[in-house]
């Protein structure tokens, strides 16, 4: 299934609520027609709900975006505009953003507005969790991923660069959430040690134990092909979001059959001083997805992998009287 493909689908299943099940199926089915090759989804979470206002700028609105955002607005310099404009959307890219639009020009990046779902709930937590389990807050206990994965292979689902399993959480989806695969391959040896040491007649322990052995189970693999890992090469920046993009390019390249990574940005809850946060933030961005880009192509895995970048919700419109936005649908 090509990058172009995947979008038509996603394109359907936000306007017209296709399934994830269905969405994966068909993925899965053309896959299966087709010399089978190691598809790999990219989650980047963008913590904290990004404004998209000043991520997409209204070129052919400008004024009416000024007026309500006479501190924040991104400053008018029409010659750069102009150079930003996607297409004929109207919409002008932020010109901290520069990197993404050469892909954007090669139709490697699609921009999907307008995304989300009836009465918006504007809670970080809450509504990161709607987006987690596809599901309102509290009516689902799985993620949207851990009632896809299962079916589509049984050892490994995912890796989280971070804390938290988002939408991978479920007991039958065997995802890792880890600082780095480094990190992770170093203190494999301390699991076996306290399964050999754990006492299987307490029922508590026993049932670490079981966890502990589902965690070995899904990593045997990743020990296997990170222990000597090849090297991504060059081009990463030096920062915790660029580490995370490297480290599940490593992954990648040195054959981990995980279909799902997700990595995150931090730092989006905008409500003061906005536009030099924002700003670096999606120059952070566009960089590590640049650096990630290119890898995956210099090492021919690009046409098989689909990043999705989201938020839990976006900003107002106006701005507030601390120069900056608060949560908005």
């Amino acid at each position: 299934m090509y990058r172009r493909d995947f979008l038509k689908l996603a394109g359907a299943a936000t306007t017209a609520g296709l399934a994830p099940d269905a969405l994966w199926a068909a993925g899965q089915q053309q896959q299966d027609s087709q010399k089978p090759r190691q598809r790999k989804l990219v989650l980047v979470r963008l913590k904290g709900g990004n404004d998209g206002l000043n991520t997409l700028i209204p070129y052919h609105d400008y004024e009416t975006y000024k007026t309500l955002r006479p501190t924040i607005s991104m400053p008018q310099h029409w010659k750069k505009f102009e150079k930003n404009l996607l297409g004929k959307s109207g919409m002008s890219l932020n010109p901290y953003m520069n990197k993404l639009k050469p892909w954007w020009e090669d139709n490697n990046v699609a921009w999907i507005q307008g995304v989300g779902y009836p009465k918006p709930i504007l809670s970080h937590f809450e509504s990161g969790d709607v987006w987690d389990m596809a599901a309102r807050s509290g009516h689902s206990n799985k993620g949207w991923l851990a009632r896809v994965l299962p079916g589509y292979q049984k050892n490994l689902h995912g890796i989280v660069l971070g804390d938290e399993l988002g939408p991978m959480t479920g007991k039958d989806c065997y995802a890792i959430a880890m600082k780095s695969p480094e990190v992770f391959v170093s203190q494999v040896d301390l699991f076996k040690d306290a399964k050999k040491h754990t006492n299987v007649n307490n029922p508590a322990l026993a049932h670490l134990t079981k966890i502990q052995s589902q965690v070995m189970d899904a990593s045997a693999e990743l020990v296997t092909k990170m222990k000597h890992p090849r090297q991504v090469g060059q081009g990463f920046a030096n920062s915790e979001f660029g580490r995370q993009l490297e480290s599940v390019a490593k992954m990648i390249i040195n054959g981990v059959s995980a279909p799902v990574y997700m990595v995150e940005l931090d730092g989006f809850d905008t409500h003061a001083n906005q536009l030099n946060k924002q700003n670096h933030n999606l120059s952070y961005l566009a960089d590590g997805l640049d650096s990630f880009a290119t890898a995956m192509k210099r090492h021919g895995h690009w046409d098989d992998v689909l990043v999705m970048t989201y938020s839990e919700f976006g900003r107002r419109v106006a701005e507030n009287r601390g120069r900056g936005t608060d949560h908005g649908a």
